[in-house]
């Protein structure tokens, strides 16, 4: 089956739709609005506590999508004019109440990568290739010569002036649709064996994100600005000790199977390396008053290390967590955004962005 809906860009929506339908709504239209309503909240908390800008649109038709999801997985089935959790969907229900976070994440992992092959073709591809590189475009650099050459230059090396000439070839773009018409491309070079949109990519890789196969970050090479994605994950040889395999039967007669980065952020080596590869970042970047900004810490040791963006932020909580801490944190409000989101602190509303050893 292939993943169509660029929709849902996060894991959490699953979550509020098993939580609706485990409510026994009198139709399907109450328990889709209810869907899409928790949906809102969800996203509109989120943006509120990390200091993002109001989400857009209402997601009204985010209800359906999540139903429709949800029975692909087999945690729901449509019976007598109503959706109903299956007990597959009642045991993962109880996972999320229970806060079994990890078994929890696995079982998504597991629905979504058995379910979807498109989906599961882009973490594959980025597990072959390293990483992507997608260009951002910089209103300073739009009318240079030689840019949207360099943009290319990751993705196609030496042919990176031929592509150069084809988009040029479009007439004159507006900055945005230079930049879409440069990560076509790069998505068309890259992932041969399924069609993507520009749009459904961006939201896979959003999803990906949010169940841990896979990070983003800001690079910055040949004097440009890339968006470079990669996954945590390995297909074999895991270079650290917490990977854990997963297998996932395909047919009969298949199976695929993936090395999960599941660091254990209450191991005190996990912990340690941790601190290690922050020690790395310090001595690799730039500092202000002392501090180093986290979101850049955060992709500096997660590449380095190949972590989970999620997972560092647990291990940074629980370092700063420690009696004494051996990090101190603080915030500047300048340069959060939904690609450089600050870290928020356990069982808190407090956010920080910027990170300092003690």
């Amino acid at each position: 089956m292939k993943i169509s809906s660029y929709n849902i860009t996060d894991v959490g929506y699953h979550y509020v739709g098993l939580r609706v339908l485990a409510d026994e709504l009198a139709s399907r239209e109450e328990q889709l609005q209810a869907i899409s309503r928790g949906v809102f909240k969800y996203v509109s908390d989120r943006a509120l506590r990390l200091m993002l800008p109001e989400p857009k649109g209402n997601f009204s038709t985010v209800g359906e999508k999540v139903c429709q999801e949800l029975v692909h997985f087999q945690f729901a089935r449509f019976e007598k004019g109503v959706y109903e959790l299956t007990d597959s969907g009642k045991e993962t229900l109880s996972l999320l109440n229970n806060r079994r976070f990890s078994e929890l994440r696995r079982t998504m992992i597991y629905a979504h990568l058995a379910t979807y092959d498109n989906l599961r073709g882009v973490v594959h591809r980025h597990m072959e290739v390293g990483s992507v590189w997608r260009g951002v475009i910089e209103a300073d650099q739009f009318n240079t010569p030689d840019y949207l050459e360099r943009l290319l230059t990751p993705t196609f090396g030496e042919k990176a002036g031929e592509k150069a000439a084809e988009i040029r070839a479009e007439g004159q773009l507006t900055p945005k649709k230079t930049e879409d018409a440069v990560n076509e491309r790069v998505v068309d070079k890259l992932f041969t064996n399924y069609s993507y949109s520009l749009t459904l990519f961006r939201a896979l890789c959003d999803r990906l994100v949010s169940l841990r196969l896979l990070n983003i970050r800001r690079a910055s090479v040949h004097e440009c600005e890339f968006a470079k994605s990669y996954s945590p994950c390995v297909l074999k040889d895991p270079p650290r000790p917490w990977y854990r395999k997963l297998d996932i039967p395909l047919s009969p007669y298949s199976t695929y199977t993936v090395l999960l980065s599941e660091p254990d952020m209450k191991d005190r080596a996990t912990l340690n390396t941790v601190l290690a590869g922050m020690e790395d970042a310090f001595a690799n970047l730039e500092s202000k008053a002392g501090y180093y900004h986290l979101p850049d810490v955060r992709d500096h040791v997660c590449e380095l290390l190949k972590l989970p963006e999620a997972a560092f932020d647990e291990g940074v909580n629980a370092l700063l967590d420690e009696s004494p801490p051996r990090l101190s944190a603080g915030l500047r409000y300048e340069g959060i955004s939904a690609r450089r989101k600050p870290l928020v602190r356990n069982n808190s509303s407090q956010i920080h962005n910027l990170i300092r050893r003690t």
